[in-house]
């Protein structure tokens, strides 16, 4: 027969139970310590509402590294019977993984009456309405809408505070793309002056092996001789064109190093142009769709 304590050496016991959750500890001894909280709450009298609620939190944070426990009978029967909406408030999730995972065992439970299965749906959007308002406080939005985009949520099961919540992460949603958005853009606008202006400067003075003597002459040492081309910039910028799109005709070629290496770096940059390119002309052509 388990031996009870008394309320103030219970009140520290359970509070020890809830320190030792966040560690890693065994699913026997998480077992262990749900009967020990099952046993105490049966005993409780109507007048210790605070600590009915204690040990209901800490039944709720033994099962929240170990959700596969509510499988077991008597702790869906106390789920159903005893958790109120108001014990998920304070619950602490790290990922929205975690989140979806306590949900799924939830649906996976079988209850013996509609009524049971009734409830625990409702505390289902209840911790999801908790675990969204939890990451906005924290401002972590790209939590909440991997949860939002996880969830097995429907429009007959939101309420208002739900909505807002959706609301808030599809603006999130939109700032984060308009953001994007204007990056591609720079990157862009980036791109095309390379392309008409940088790289064909370097180009040619690589090529007619001016960039090479004035380097040769700052560092008062000799460079090897290599192969020259005299290029003008309309011979530039038609060689950085033609390179950018990776055409690549060959009528002019770099025989440098230095022109090599720039035609290396303006090729690779091509193709992400391209890649960007191509992104932005499919998104505007595609069908906007207001969900």
């Amino acid at each position: 027969m388990l031996q009870i304590p008394k309320t103030a050496r219970k009140k520290k016991i359970i509070a020890s139970l809830m320190s030792r959750n966040r560690q890693k500890i065994s699913t026997q001894e998480r077992i262990k310590q749900l009967d020990q909280l099952l046993d105490w709450y049966n005993d409780l009298t109507p007048a210790d509402t605070k600590t009915a609620q204690t040990i209901r939190k800490a039944f709720l944070l033994t099962l929240e590294y170990a959700p596969e426990i509510i499988r077991e009978e008597r702790f869906s029967q106390f789920l159903a019977d005893r958790i109120e909406s108001e014990d998920f408030a304070e619950l602490e999730w790290e990922t929205p993984e975690a989140v979806i995972n306590y949900c799924e065992l939830l649906y996976s439970v079988r209850f013996h009456s509609d009524s049971m299965a009734k409830h625990v749906h409702c505390l289902e959007e209840i911790l999801l309405r908790y675990a969204l308002q939890q990451y906005e406080r924290r401002g972590a939005h790209e939590k909440m809408f991997r949860l939002l985009k996880l969830a097995p949520t429907s429009p007959s099961m939101t309420d208002a505070e739900l909505r807002r919540l959706k609301n808030c992460t599809y603006l999130y949603e939109m700032r984060r793309v308009n953001q994007n958005r204007r990056c591609l853009y720079t990157y862009l606008v980036f791109q095309i002056v390379l392309i008409g202006v940088v790289f064909p400067l370097l180009f040619i003075h690589a090529e007619n092996e001016a960039l090479q003597q004035h380097i040769g002459r700052s560092a008062q040492s000799i460079f090897q001789s290599q192969p020259q081309q005299f290029l003008s910039y309309l011979d530039g910028l038609y060689w950085a064109i033609v390179t950018a799109v990776a055409i690549g005709y060959g009528d002019i070629a770099p025989v440098t190093g230095l022109g090599k290496l720039l035609a290396g770096i303006l090729g690779v940059l091509g193709v992400l142009t391209t890649g960007v390119i191509a992104g932005l002309i499919l998104n505007w052509l595609s069908e906007r769709r207001l969900d």
